[in-house]
């Protein structure tokens, strides 16, 4: 008896998924090939982001280290302030306005330097952007 009523328990679970997932795709104001390109853009983004900041990490670990043997100055080097990183670090929301692929794009194209990236006027969650917030740059082994 037990055996049956969790196997109808997983079924009806796998049925209500799958029906979720299909109605929140529909509902979703993104069309199928722009999801795959944004998916492609989110990768190669990430990539490219993982690489520049080891390169960076590299230099001024590089040159800190040297000017503690050496006992000189460091160089000056540009890196993004806290509230830089957390706003390219919030949660992501979808605007039919403004379309942006990540919040690292969202930032770069902000109109003013003082200008907040947080949530405006027409920003919505959509269940089917949820990749979006979902970076591989956290989940690799390396880091």
């Amino acid at each position: 008896m037990f055996p049956v009523l969790g196997w109808i328990l997983i079924a009806l679970v796998i049925i209500v998924l799958l029906i979720f997932t299909s109605v929140s795709r529909c509902l979703s104001p993104v069309s199928f090939l722009q999801l795959k390109f944004w998916k492609i853009y989110l990768e190669q983004e990430q990539q490219i982001l993982k690489s520049k900041a080891t390169e960076h990490a590299t230099e001024l670990a590089k040159e800190n280290v040297k000017c503690f043997f050496e006992g000189s100055r460091p160089k000056e080097y540009n890196t993004p302030s806290i509230k830089e990183w957390q706003q390219i670090s919030s949660l992501y929301t979808f605007n039919l306005k403004d379309q942006y692929y990540s919040l690292l794009h969202k930032y770069v194209n902000r109109k003013e330097k003082t200008h907040s990236i947080r949530s405006t006027e027409g920003d919505t969650v959509i269940p089917i952007l949820g990749f979006v917030d979902s970076t591989g740059i956290n989940s690799t082994p390396e880091l």
